[in-house]
């Protein structure tokens, strides 16, 4: 067979080099199936190519042609040989730099590859369909079939910015591999699944979605942004903002052609609008990136939208009129959401439309930690800097602020502007107050123009970059007074106060002029605070230093000195159920700042001290010693049993180091799933039932060695948190928080009557020879006089218990006395072992000769008279509760 492979180029918009190669073969099943059976290792190298990417924003640097497949370059210095390797070499593929035709071998073929750049306008890129080879042909100006195969091969397709990997997985499917080509490449978009928009935003169920308002208006002569408006012109009302994610967190999502499109390629009538979001939460501003990855995500009505269409025109036609059109979202042409996007809207209000009541709590902004302020009954506080305010109503058309009379005169001479909704408020003008005047109109047309003004308080002035203090340790450890686990956190200010000028300290007269507070989008620190400021009164208290330098007397701002201010006191723990713990609190590197402000109402900031505080735990092993149960780092564990369960105790594991007021009862263990099952169930008092079905198998242990940690939660004590009650998820999760775990370690299990053996004594010492049979047919039990042990014994952990029918009896002895360690034997006629009891039986190498137990020892019975002297072995079978079975021989003559 004359086998025709091809080697081609990495097809794509942006061509990675001139030549290159791409397997493909043509009509050889055969070769096909052979090359499959190489492709498993290819699945660990994709898999590890999108982890890359994915989980830190990789991306591909250059795509080598090589024999067989291609290689990939990745950003981080890897590169990976995707190959088949049993491809047969083949012909050399060149795509012209001008033209962008192919040839094969040296020969122009009339397929064409270029980027839709040139006078044809047309993307030319050679793809992939029912697994043959699709070339762009100008002849016939469309993409022919040709006789090249792809199936079972791999090719990549360069495009738009990304490659795309089209990877045969281990049993020949051909799977596809979006990946980066440059650093900002989008990789993926995370969008709330079943969304819809309208006025108000849902996800899920459409019908929590507030419809998109509209109207026909009157003619108006607006002064606003979006101008004057003429008679019956369509106005559309507020849309809802949707919240999306985008992958790497620096792709610029503002600078790519945003689109909706239907699953029959049908693109909505909106312009679909991305803008920063810093805060993931309402619009914040205009950046031009976003510096997270969130992104706020809204639509504007293009022309083709008008009031005879709206309320159609994003739903389905004939069964489906009812129902909103499933749109997905596209990045410059490409779908990177499920088609599940709606778009709810109602049909056009009638005319008129009343104007808007002014209301102030419907005036809000993001201030600078990513809050949303509301406007209060007669007045919005608004911080220095620029903000843009928004008044939440479905049928506002547009909206504007003005400084009107005297407020105009007086806002010109702060430097205070308004432009559309949005007021600039300069340094010189914190503390001040205005009066504005909002101007708004709705779908209709109609203009508000009573009862729309709202006093706004201009902020005190604030510090940018306070001055900062050497960072506090606060470590949490266990103790059993609860006050002692958590307790205050005293912050040293050093001579932070005392540095202040002289102007700054005067100004000080009163101790609410002092706050500590800690930034609105910190999480996890210790202490709850009270809108993210630590009172006085229930949770703060500062002080002087005394002559030591140590906390001292207490500080009070009517007749000390600002710069005698020492240290700060922050409250934490009364006792297990009355404290200040915040319910997401959790060990970190946390700041807060003492912030000190001026005697005006205002209260503009003159100092501010960033405090760092530290929160930390001991790592478990500077609170447990491990004991002497472990050797060689190795925990021993010997099985014990409850009825027919199997047990084990970890309770004498570790214990608590000298000075460390710990309570090693109170350590968790974890234990490592065998292939998928759970080796037991932690119980109380650190018992572990252990899974039989996992670690036994035919009588004996399966797995003697069983992985595990232990863990400890130094908040194990605490009931309640901030004074709320003990809400059990959040305390679990705070206790977790606060947990410390030791590293992994192993259990060896050691079954119940593990070295258990029978022994002969003679003269105190144990025969290792032959025991000889006594000529009535009796090996003695064991019997002890003048300190010498003399006869057959079960020996176990250094006891003896002498073989004999009261001690290996029909029925379980009960008597300690009949005991060994506390376990009772029975014999062959006993019913099987429950608790600690085993069960024994005798046997023989010789058919003809049984054992049973009498009052002084074992009996040899031999039915066969031809044969009375022997030499044999005697086998002693034990059975514990749990189903492990163990032997022990000894050698035993007849004479």
């Amino acid at each position: 067979m004359n086998k025709k492979f091809l080697s081609a180029i990495l097809f794509g918009a942006l061509m990675v080099s001139s030549t290159g190669t791409f397997v493909s073969c043509k009509d050889y099943d055969d070769d096909i199936d052979a090359i499959n059976k190489e492709l498993t290792d290819l699945k660990s190298k994709l898999s590890d190519l999108e982890s890359k990417v994915n989980a830190g924003g990789a991306y591909v640097t250059k795509i080598e042609s090589v024999d067989g497949g291609f290689k990939v370059s990745v950003s981080d210095g890897t590169s990976y040989n995707l190959t088949v390797a049993s491809a047969a070499p083949g012909s050399k593929v060149v795509i012209d730099d001008k033209t962008g035709e192919i040839s094969i071998d040296g020969k122009a073929t009339g397929w064409f590859a270029t980027t839709g750049e040139g006078e044809e306008a047309v993307d030319m890129t050679p793809y992939v369909k029912d697994g043959y080879w699709y070339f762009y042909d100008k002849a016939a100006k469309d993409f022919v079939k040709s006789e090249y195969k792809a199936a079972g091969d791999a090719y990549a397709v360069v495009k738009d910015g990304v490659v795309t990997l089209h990877m045969p997985d281990e049993s020949g499917k051909m799977q596809s591999i979006v990946l980066p080509l440059t650093a900002n490449a989008l990789t993926a978009i995370s969008l709330p699944a079943g969304l819809t928009i309208g006025n108000t935003v849902a996800t899920d169920a459409a019908d929590d979605a507030v419809e998109i308002s509209s109207a026909k208006a009157a003619k108006l002569d607006w002064k606003g942004p979006k101008g004057a408006i003429e008679k019956d012109q369509f106005l559309v009302g507020q849309i809802g903002v949707a919240d999306l994610v985008v992958s790497p967190k620096n792709y610029d999502l503002s600078a790519q052609k945003l689109t909706l499109v239907d699953s029959k390629g049908n693109v909505a009538p909106v312009k679909v609008i991305a803008t920063p979001n810093t805060f993931n939460s309402v619009i914040v501003g205009s950046r031009a990136a976003s510096e997270n990855g969130n992104w706020n995500l809204t639509v504007e009505m293009t022309d083709e939208v008008t009031a005879d269409n709206i309320n159609k025109v994003f739903k389905g036609t004939g069964a489906n009129a009812d129902k909103e059109i499933l749109y997905a979202l596209c990045v410059n042409g490409i779908p990177y959401t499920a088609y599940d996007i709606a778009i709810k809207t109602k049909a056009p209000e009638s005319s008129p439309v009343a104007a808007i009541t002014f209301a102030a709590d419907k005036l809000s902004y993001i201030d600078a930690e990513g809050t949303e302020v509301k406007g209060a009954t007669n007045a919005i506080e608004l911080p220095v800097g620029t903000t843009t305010l928004k008044y939440a109503d479905a049928k506002l058309y547009d909206s504007y602020i003005t400084f009107e009379g005297t407020y105009k005169a007086k806002a010109e001479k702060l430097g205070v502007k308004a432009d559309g909704m949005t007021v600039t408020v300069p340094q010189a003008a914190s503390g001040e107050t205005l009066v504005a005047t909002v101007h708004m109109v709705n779908i209709g047309g109609v203009e508000t123009t009573t009862s729309n003004t709202i006093t706004l308080k201009l902020a005190g002035a604030s510090i940018d970059t306070p001055t900062e203090i050497s960072a506090t340790e606060y470590k949490v450890m266990p103790n059993a007074d609860f006050t002692k686990v958590l307790p205050a956190i005293l912050i040293d200010l050093g001579d932070a106060l005392s540095k202040l000028d002289a102007a700054t300290i005067e100004a000080v007269q009163k101790a609410d002029q002092l706050s500590v507070v800690e930034a609105a989008t910190q999480e996890g620190f210790i202490v709850a605070s009270d809108d993210n400021v630590f009172t006085n009164t229930t949770l703060t208290k500062y002080y002087k230093a005394n002559a030591q330098g140590k906390k001292g007397a207490e500080w009070n701002a009517s007749n000390d000195g600002l710069e005698s201010l020492r240290f700060i006191e922050i409250a934490v723990a009364t006792n297990a159920g009355t404290n200040n713990v915040a319910e997401d609190a959790k060990p970190g590197k946390y700041t807060l700042n003492l912030v000190i402000k001026d005697g005006t109402t205002v209260g503009n900031e003159i100092a501010k001290i960033a405090m760092p505080v530290n929160v930390t735990v001991p790592a478990f092993d500077d609170l447990f010693a491990a004991t002497d149960a472990w050797t060689e780092g190795v925990y021993g564990a010997r099985i014990y049993p409850s009825t027919n369960d199997a047990l084990i105790s970890m309770s004498n594991a570790y214990t608590a180091k000298s000075g460390v007021d710990a309570n090693y009862n109170k350590i968790a263990y974890a234990f490592d799933k065998i292939n998928n099952d759970a080796v037991g169930t932690v119980g109380n008092a650190q018992q572990v039932t252990l899974n039989k079905k996992v670690v036994y198998k035919d009588k004996a242990l399966a797995n003697s060695e069983l992985k595990a940690t232990a863990s400890y939660s130094i908040l194990d004590a605490m009931t309640a948190y901030t004074g709320s009650g003990s809400d059990v998820t959040k305390l679990t999760a705070i206790k977790k928080a606060f947990t410390v775990e030791s590293s992994k370690f192993t259990v060896k299990l050691q079954t119940i009557f593990d070295g258990g053996k029978i022994v002969f004594y003679k003269d105190n010492a144990v025969v290792t020879g032959t025991v000889g049979i006594d000529a009535d047919g009796k090996i003695a039990g064991l019997t002890i006089s003048g300190n010498k042990k003399q006869g057959l014994a079960i020996n176990f952990l250094s006891a003896d218990l002498a073989v004999n029918s009261t001690n290996v009896a029909n029925s379980y002895p009960s008597d300690d006395a009949n005991k060994l360690q506390g376990y009772a034997f029975g014999n062959s006629s006993a019913a099987a072992a429950s608790g600690k009891q085993i069960k024994v039986t005798w046997s023989t190498g010789i058919p003809t000769v049984t054992v049973k137990e009498d009052a002084s020892g074992l009996v040899f019975e031999n039915s066969d008279s031809s044969s009375p002297t022997y030499e044999t072995t005697l086998t002693a079978t034990f059975e514990d509760a749990t189903g492990i079975v163990y032997t022990s021989s000894i050698k035993v003559e007849k004479k």
